[in-house]
């Protein structure tokens, strides 16, 4: 089974045992002790515990409440028409509440609440109330409207003074888990007494036959709550409603002899009592949770000022950043030390250096009229400017600067923080220059990775890879692809009767007259030694016929001139064919080149 269900009906197991064994508790003392009973604590019980129910929980918990209502019924001796009666009014009053104290409190904690989420709170606990008292009055013995008023009374103050000691209680136990200590918990032994003195102060205030010490007891409620907040006021009003519930044992009047009532009368005239405290602490309490709330956001808020100052000046010092600040109207000027730092100026001269516009190279044209540019603007602006020192050579200031203005749209304040930016320029054009030399390095790199380096050519690498993208273009829009492949006549006896120098140049002068034969959308290439590829990419049968012919004949008409012997060429060529990759149709034009040889060299012919 799985833990996670074992423990949500564990903690619904137990939340019901406690609501019944509060019940059985409360009823007992109100019928065997005669105790007029001013708190329903159960109501307390069961919303505290729907309250924190986690979702998985919520219904089990629901459904354990049940249970205990119908056990405790059957324990009083109402019939199951009744029971069912009650049973619903005493489900429906926690969930209505709990409802509506979700919607105030949200993710929240209870310590976070204000003034008004306290009132919509006591509302939510009325409306719950009510609904009960009014689902449950068909099934009561005695229909009258005073019992219906003890019926919303007692559970309204059960819920209003129970619930929020038993989340209080709730949360101690978890913090206690998790090694946390609140302020109240640092005092508890004080608690404890104000706890006692006020049990005692509401004994004696509610025996007394001919004073009244209610006021007394009040005061000291107040006090309690002044100290201790929300759960003063909960625990106080409590401590007062148990003073009257046990001095009613026996049948007696909960409070003094002289107030001329039943006990049960009287018990809801001490219910009123409670709900009078209850209406001045509370709002006492919240009052003071915000005062206390805004106590603590002012000394967090001063102390983040007081580590941003020191901060402001470490950062000022480290960085070298000085602040300025000048006011249009007056000419007065406010300078920070690392500000004259900067300027190179001696920091005791005060806060106010005067006229320094012998510093500025062109006596505050540029400065002042970047200030007056800006001065209507409203967002944040910068420039630079140049100031020479005392000593020192030349510098570049960058000032960072917004400006304030009054009420009626004159620019009242100028403020701005000045670095030096010198050296960050002449790190940038040591970076420019560098940039540019590796940018061409880096060309030349590329180049010399790509190209022939004795004719000028692209290399077999550029060559190959070029003619696969052509043949992926063909493949994708099935424009023609022609590749022409010619190599030297004899090349060999060049070298041998003129000299590889001689060689080298007619290879470079084969590279020229091929060259000029080429368009511009095509490459033209050295495979190696004295062979050559012509790549016209969107060329036909037609035009690469020509071409081979063209070249050929360039060849043989102008390979001598400059001094150099005449040669000749034998040309291959073909055309893609769908299918054809960079090697099949480099074979294909290779076998052309063979064929070409064999016909008696200086020929143009075509790949089958």
């Amino acid at each position: 089974m799985d833990s996670k269900i074992v423990k949500d009906g564990l903690f619904a197991a137990g939340v019901a045992l406690v609501w019944l064994a509060s019940a059985m508790a409360s009823v007992s003392l109100r019928d065997a002790g005669g105790a007029v009973l001013l708190l329903w604590l159960p109501s307390a019980l069961a919303v505290s515990a729907l309250y924190v129910a986690k979702r998985g929980q919520r219904l089990p918990v629901i459904a354990a409440l049940a249970v205990g209502n119908l056990v405790f019924n059957a324990w009083v001796g109402v019939g199951f028409g009744d029971s069912l009666g009650y049973l619903v009014a005493n489900l429906v009053e926690p969930v209505v509440i709990v409802t509506i104290a979700h919607f105030v409190i949200g993710r929240r904690k209870l310590e976070a609440l204000r003034l008004r989420d306290m009132t919509l709170l006591f509302l939510g606990v009325v409306l719950g109330s009510l609904a009960s008292g009014i689902i449950a009055l068909p099934f009561r013995p005695h229909q009258d409207s005073v019992q219906f008023i003890w019926w919303i009374l007692t559970t309204t103050l059960g819920t209003t003074v129970g619930a929020p000691i038993l989340l209080y209680l709730h949360d101690w136990l978890r913090r206690r888990r998790e090694g946390e200590r609140s302020a109240a918990e640092r005092r508890p032994v004080w608690l404890i007494i104000s706890m006692i003195t006020l049990f005692a102060l509401s004994w004696m205030a509610l025996g007394f036959s001919h004073v009244s010490l209610i006021a007394v007891v009040v005061s000291a409620l107040v006090l309690i709550v002044t100290r201790y907040g929300q759960i003063g006021a909960s625990l106080g009003t409590f401590v007062f409603g148990l003073a009257g519930t046990l001095r009613s044992i026996g049948g007696h009047t909960p409070s003094a002899s002289y107030l001329e009532f039943t006990p049960f009368e009287a018990g809801i005239i001490l219910q009123l009592v409670m709900l009078l405290m209850m209406a001045t602490s509370l709002p006492l309490a919240a009052l003071l949770l915000d005062n206390d709330r805004l106590a603590l956001r002012l000394k967090a808020r001063n102390a983040r000022m007081r580590e941003n100052l020191l901060m402001l000046n470490m950062a000022e010092e480290v960085g070298r950043i000085g602040r300025w600040r000048y006011d249009p109207r007056t000419g007065e000027q406010d300078w920070s030390r690392q500000m004259y730092l900067i300027n190179g100026l001696d920091p005791t001269l005060g806060r106010d250096p005067g006229d320094l516009t012998a510093m500025l190279p062109d006596g505050g044209a540029e400065l002042f009229g970047q200030l007056a540019h800006h001065a209507k603007d409203r967002a944040r602006y910068s420039f630079e400017y140049r100031i020479r020192p005392p000593t020192g050579d030349e510098r570049i200031l960058k000032m960072y600067a917004t400006n304030e203005f009054t009420e009626s749209g004159q620019l009242a304040c100028m403020f701005g923080v000045v670095m030096d930016v010198t050296e960050h320029h002449q790190r940038q054009e040591a970076l420019d220059k560098e940039r540019t030399r590796a940018m061409r390095l880096a060309a030349e790199a590329q180049y010399l990775a790509h190209t022939d380096p004795l004719t000028g050519l692209a290399n077999r690498r550029r060559t190959i890879t070029q003619l696969q993208k052509c043949i992926r273009r063909s493949e994708q829009d099935g424009r023609p692809t022609a590749l022409i492949l010619f190599d030297i006549d004899h090349f060999k006896r060049v070298n041998d009767t003129s000299g590889h120098q001689t060689g080298d140049d007619v290879l470079v002068r084969i590279a020229d007259i091929a060259r000029a034969q080429a368009r511009a959308s095509d490459l033209i290439g050295r495979m190696g030694g004295e062979e050559f590829v012509w790549l016209l990419p969107g060329a036909g049968q037609e035009e690469a016929q020509a071409a081979a012919e063209r070249l050929r004949h360039a060849i043989e008409q102008e390979s001598a001139e400059g001094g150099l012997p005449q040669v000749t060429a034998s040309v291959g060529y073909a055309l893609w064919r769908e299918g054809d990759d960079a090697n099949n149709l480099l074979a294909r034009v290779d076998a052309a080149l063979y064929e070409a040889k064999e016909a008696g060299r200086n020929t143009v012919q075509r790949a089958a």
